[in-house]
């Protein structure tokens, strides 16, 4: 059910009339009473009230930086993960020079052989193929 703010002070306006002329009637006893306790409701209020007032300018803080941090959060991960990537290719191809290394150290062809392009042709043709 929609009411047009107007409305709702209006009401609010009414009820504090009849409230205000129904307090005339009352005796001096309950009118204290009712005072102690408003003056209660105010102590207990204003602590809600700072909370509030915190909360609300932490959601303004809050929308306005919240997309700005995770664009900086997104871009951050973003070269965390192509710097991590570099690093991990540049680790593996790192293993598989010290493979290569090791294989031409331990055999017997000099280094020479393996640069000529005539003796890949050779290995190449001379090499069993895997469906023999």
């Amino acid at each position: 059910m929609n009411h047009h703010p107007h409305d709702e002070l209006e009401l609010a306006y009414k009820i504090r009339h009849v409230l205000d002329h129904g307090t005339g009637n009352l005796d001096r006893n309950t009118c204290d009473k009712l005072l102690a306790a408003r003056q209660q409701a105010l102590l207990h209020q204003k602590p809600a009230i700072a909370g509030l007032s915190l909360a609300g300018i932490g959601q303004v803080v809050g929308d306005a930086l919240l997309p700005q941090v995770r664009m900086l959060a997104a871009l951050f991960a973003l070269a965390c993960g192509v710097v991590g990537t570099y690093y991990w290719n540049s680790f593996q191809q790192a293993a598989e020079y010290e493979e290569i290394d090791s294989a031409l150290l331990a055999d017997d062809l000099p280094i020479n052989a393996y640069l000529d392009r005539g003796f890949h042709t050779w290995l190449d043709h001379s090499s069993p193929s895997p469906s023999q």
